[in-house]
C-alpha cells in the first residue's frame, strides 16, 4: 500500500514538475547574440557575444542556444559549430536562479556584405530531462562587413598610371600647394621659391619644385554585369574590392574621387552611387554602400548607368571604369565614354585563364588587365 501511495505522489510531483516547467521554464529569460563592433574590415577577427540572463527562480537544468550564421564568419573554434550552406551554431550551458552568463566567440570576417543574426532557438527541459522546451527568440544584431583593401603593391600600376595621367592633365601655371622636390637654382625662377634650408646645405642655391595645377578628381565606374555564363561573382567581388581600396589610397594623395556602379542596395534595391569625398569619413561611408552592394539582386544595365550618371562628372575628370565584362554591349558602352571625355582608363579584373581582349587599347585609349590569383569555382 507504502508503494503504491509513494508511486502515486511520484506521479503527481512529476507532472506538476513537468506543468511548472512546461510554463515557466522559457519565460522571465533573455538571449542575445550581437557582434563586438557593427563595422568590420574584411579578414578581421571580431566577437560573436553570447548573452543569456535566467531572471526568476527557477533553475534551468540546460540550455541549447543555436543560431544560423552566414559562412562570411569563420569560427576560430569549430567545436559545436555544423555547416552546411549555413554555420550552424549551438552552444550549451546551465542557469542557476537569477544567473547571467556571457560568452565571447572569435570569427573572422571572411566576406564583404551585411550580415544579421535575426533569430536565436533556444531549447531546455525539466529537472527530470523529460521534455524538452523549445522557444525561438527574435535577435537584431547587424555587422557591415567592408570590401576586402587590396594593398598598395597589388595596385602600384594602376596607381602610377592614374598620378601620370593625372599629372599630365595640367595647365601654365603652377600650384605652390603641391610639392614635387627640389632642384637647384634657375635665373628665371622667383626667390620666393628658394628652399634656404636646402641651400645651407648644398652650398649653392636651391629651389622647391613644384607641380602644374591639375583637375585632379577621378569619378569611377564599376561594372558589375556578369561576365560568364555561369554568372560567377569571384571578379565582380574583386572589383568592389578594387574600386574601395582605390578610392583610399586616391585620398591618401590627396586626390578627390567620385564611384558610381551599376549594383543595387540590399535594401533599397537602388543603384549605389556617391557622391564627391575624400576625407576619412566620406571613404568609410563610401565603403558601408560598397559593402551593402547585393549581387544577387542583379544590376541595371553599364551603358544606362553611363548614360544617367556620366553627364554628372566634370568635362576634366579622370574616368576610370573598372568592369571584368568585356564582351558585348560593354564595348560599345567604353567607346561612347571615350567620344565624350577626353581621358580614360578601363581596369579589367581578370584571372591568369581569362582570355585577352583585342584591341582593348583602341576601345578606350588606356588599357590595364588587372589579374587576380584564383579561378571561378
Amino acid at each position: 500500500m507504502k508503494l503504491i501511495v509513494f508511486l502515486i505522489l511520484l506521479v503527481l510531483l512529476t507532472g506538476v514538475e513537468l506543468l511548472i516547467y512546461r510554463k515557466r521554464a522559457l519565460s522571465d529569460l533573455s538571449f542575445h547574440v550581437s557582434f563586438s563592433r557593427p563595422i568590420a574590415q574584411c579578414g578581421e577577427i571580431i566577437e560573436v557575444i553570447e548573452v543569456a540572463q535566467n531572471n526568476k527562480r527557477l533553475p534551468l537544468p540546460f540550455i541549447l542556444l543555436k543560431f544560423e550564421s552566414p559562412d562570411a564568419f569563420q569560427f576560430l573554434d569549430m567545436s559545436n559549430t555544423s555547416v552546411s550552406d549555413l554555420f550552424y551554431r549551438e552552444d550549451m550551458l546551465t542557469m542557476k536562479p537569477h544567473s547571467r552568463h556571457t560568452r565571447r566567440i572569435k570569427v573572422r570576417c571572411a566576406k564583404r556584405g551585411l550580415y544579421s543574426f535575426v533569430r536565436v532557438n533556444v531549447s531546455t527541459s525539466d529537472l527530470l530531462l523529460l521534455e524538452k522546451i523549445t522557444r525561438t527568440f527574435d535577435n537584431d544584431a547587424t555587422i557591415t562587413i567592408l570590401p576586402e583593401k587590396i594593398t598598395p603593391p597589388e595596385m602600384e600600376t594602376l596607381l602610377s598610371v592614374s598620378y601620370s595621367d593625372l599629372l599630365t592633365r595640367r595647365t601654365p601655371l603652377t600650384d605652390p600647394m603641391s610639392f614635387a622636390g627640389i632642384r637647384e637654382y634657375r635665373p628665371q625662377d622667383p626667390m620666393r621659391d628658394i628652399n634656404w634650408t636646402a641651400t645651407a646645405k648644398a652650398g649653392d642655391f636651391m629651389v622647391n619644385q613644384t607641380t602644374s595645377t591639375c583637375h585632379r578628381q577621378v569619378s569611377i565606374f564599376v561594372n558589375l554585369e556578369p561576365y560568364n555564363i555561369k554568372s560567377s561573382v569571384a571578379l565582380l567581388e574583386k572589383s568592389l574590392s578594387l574600386a574601395y581600396s582605390y578610392m583610399i589610397e586616391l585620398g591618401n594623395m590627396g586626390i578627390p574621387s567620385r564611384i558610381f556602379t551599376n549594383g543595387k542596395d540590399i535594401s533599397s534595391g537602388s543603384p549605389v552611387t556617391d557622391i564627391l569625398a575624400s576625407d576619412a569619413p566620406g571613404l568609410l561611408r563610401r565603403g558601408i554602400a560598397l559593402a551593402r552592394i547585393d549581387l544577387s539582386a542583379g544590376v541595371i544595365p553599364f551603358s544606362d548607368l553611363i548614360e544617367e550618371y556620366l553627364p554628372a562628372t566634370g568635362t576634366d575628370d579622370y574616368i576610370v571604369v573598372i568592369s571584368p565584362r568585356y564582351k558585348g554591349l560593354v564595348q560599345d558602352t567604353l567607346r561612347s565614354i571615350r567620344a565624350r571625355r577626353d581621358s580614360l582608363l578601363w581596369v579589367m579584373p581578370a584571372f591568369h585563364t581569362t582570355p585577352q581582349v583585342e584591341n582593348a587599347a583602341d576601345i578606350t585609349g588606356r588599357y590595364l588587365r588587372w589579374e587576380v590569383k584564383g579561378n571561378d569555382r
